[in-house]
Order: C-alpha cells, then structure tokens, then sequence
C-alpha cells in the first residue's frame, strides 16, 4: 500500500486520532481542573490558562476534520504540546513529557501533510476541478 492514496489515508486517520483524543481529553482536563484545580496546581499555572488550553484543544480537534483548517489546527495544537512539554520539564518531570512529544511529532506530520493537501485542493477548486 505506497501512493498518493495511502498518503491520503495515513493523513485521516492521523486526523481521526488527533480529534478523538483531544476531543476526549480536554473536556476531561477541564473537568478536573473545574473540579480541584489539579493541573494549575501541579504545574503552578492560573487554572485560567489551562481552561484556556482546554478550549484551544477543543476547537483544534474539530478543525483537523476541515481540510482548509486542519494544518492551521495542527500547529495550534503543536503550540499547546510544547507549552506542556515545558510546563513538564520545568517542574522536574521530563517521563511525563515524553507523550506530549510525540503528540508534538504526530501533529507536525500531520500538518505538513495536510498542509500539502489542502493546497492540492484549493488549486483544483481555482482551476475549475471538482475536489
């Protein structure tokens, strides 16, 4: 399975991924946050700023689902790991930091990638092509 297709599908399912679990997961975090303030607490962090990335994430899951919007989405989900990764690394716990890194190098392929295809298809669209 090698191609333009595959590339196509490796980018959906990438897409289906980052939007179910930042879907899942930040409602879940602003959940608990709202509850016992355990996120702000732990990283020393105003509960304002997490309910903030909560809500960034939120959004973003659903734009990586839009084509136009998905590299735009990819970068501002890139934006809020690499806050986490951070954020781990300055209270001393760079194991926990490992997952938003590889969420960081899952969302940098995918919006290199929808980047591309998203520009495939606005050209089509200009030229007078049905996508």
């Amino acid at each position: 399975m090698s191609g333009p297709r595959a590339g196509d599908r490796r980018t959906r399912i990438a897409a289906r991924f980052l939007a179910v679990s930042y879907g899942l997961g930040a409602p879940v975090a602003a959940f608990f946050e709202l509850r016992g303030h355990t996120l702000s607490q732990r990283f020393s962090l105003p509960p304002e700023l997490v309910y903030l990335a909560c809500a960034v994430q939120l959004l973003c899951a659903v734009g990586v689902l839009i084509r136009r919007l998905a590299p735009w989405a990819a970068a501002a989900l890139t934006v809020t790991t690499l806050g986490a990764i951070a954020s781990h690394l300055r209270i001393g716990s760079p194991l926990t930091a490992l997952p938003a890194a590889l969420y960081t190098l899952v969302q940098v392929w995918f919006g290199l990638r929808s980047r591309g295809s998203a520009e495939s298809q606005s050209r089509s669209i200009e030229g007078g092509e049905t996508p």
